[in-house]
């Protein structure tokens, strides 16, 4: 079928015509999709008419490419199943579906059907990324508060900074010691004992005066813990960029009538984040369960021969066994959080007789801001 060409003067009374009897008929008239009009809508708006019309296209013998009815479907269902999804993570999750598709013609898609896309800041100062090696070897922690009818509630948020998988959470009207202790032993009875966390000095992480019951219980279980520097956010990136995507996407778009209503949905979002949603901090293709389960590399050569690896997202494996070793050299095997075999063990379990249970804790990592 040959493609339609138009010079500018043609594309203005098209446009004209859109404002009129609606983009998609006046698209339909001309024998074009109704992106194509919407994209001399914006070029007419951001050029003016004089600067239109005296416009040359780049490549005047291209003409417009057809956009297919199924692909045009499936970024319209992908976009309003995840509105905070951008055009590059709407191409990505496709593409894990086995369909190949153009971020530009995604990205007309989406702004054909109401999206617009955020500008980037100019002079952002560079920042250092760094990152865990393994799972569970890192894992950063935060608390993000926010308001249900002038209630304060906080969200506690553990992350495992190597897969930015969501190790743990846990929603409160107050937050106490007791509770981040809570998120810290659940996710380390259902994952594995962490290497090290990295927290901000909150009253509940931390203490001027000494060690408070978060410290102490974190060097009973030999997990090493780093405080992030006063006044600088970035160095919690990863968990602060978290922060920020959850209340954007969630927290700012529904109305909770209860902290209860608010745990439902977000209990919601925390696993379409971790089975579902690709993340842009490893390549924007997969998913963190998938790194956090060490199955990237299967999942890659799946989605290179072009199969749908979306419809295995809920038969990712727990990890259970994890191997840690502390800094006097010794080696320590953790099985679904507990540790067994070998004398040092046994060792380590006899200084755990105090008040706190031998469960292991969870990761988070270490980051700066969001792109980072």
């Amino acid at each position: 079928m040959k493609k339609k060409q138009f010079n500018q003067q043609q594309k203005l009374t098209i446009v004209r015509h859109a404002r009129e009897i609606g983009f998609k008929d006046a698209a339909r008239i001309s024998g074009v999709h109704y992106t194509t009009v919407y994209d001399w809508q914006h070029q007419l708006e951001d050029l003016g008419k004089e600067v239109f019309l005296a416009r040359t296209p780049k490549r005047p013998g291209r003409g417009i490419k057809l956009i297919s009815a199924k692909k045009e479907k499936l970024i319209s269902e992908c976009y309003r199943s995840n509105p905070g999804f951008g055009p590059g993570q709407v191409r990505n999750q496709l593409r894990r579906q086995g369909e190949t598709v153009s971020i530009r013609t995604v990205r007309r898609i989406m702004e054909a059907n109401g999206y617009k896309g955020k500008k980037k800041k100019k002079n952002a100062k560079a920042c250092n990324r760094f990152e865990a090696g393994r799972p569970l070897e890192l894992g950063q922690m935060d608390i993000l508060q926010f308001f249900i009818n002038k209630l304060p509630i906080y969200l506690i948020l553990l992350i495992d900074d190597f897969s930015r998988f969501i190790l743990g959470w846990r929603l409160l009207e107050q937050t106490s010691i007791d509770d981040v202790i809570g998120v810290v032993e659940e996710a380390t009875n259902r994952y594995g004992k962490l290497e090290e966390l990295l927290t901000d000095r909150g009253f509940v992480f931390y203490s001027w005066r000494g060690a408070n019951r978060f410290e102490r219980y974190l060097e009973h279980l030999r997990i090493d813990h780093t405080h992030a520097s006063a006044h600088h956010p970035q160095t919690l990136g990863k968990v602060e960029a978290l922060n920020r995507r959850i209340k954007t996407e969630l927290i700012e778009k529904q109305r909770f009538v209860s902290a209860g209503d608010a745990s439902a949905a977000i209990y919601q979002w925390v696993d379409h984040y971790n089975f579902h949603r690709p993340h842009q901090g490893f390549g924007g293709v997969l998913v963190p369960a998938e790194r956090f389960h060490g199955i990237a590399d299967k999942v890659m050569a799946r989605i290179a021969k072009g199969l749908d690896v979306t419809v295995q997202d809920r038969y990712i494996e727990r990890s259970i066994v994890n191997l840690v070793l502390d800094p006097e050299g010794n080696m320590t095997l953790y099985l679904l959080g507990q540790a067994i075999g070998g004398d040092h063990v046994r060792k380590t379990d006899a200084r755990r007789g105090g008040a706190f249970n031998s469960k292991p804790a969870t990761a988070q990592g270490e980051g700066t801001f969001s792109g980072c």
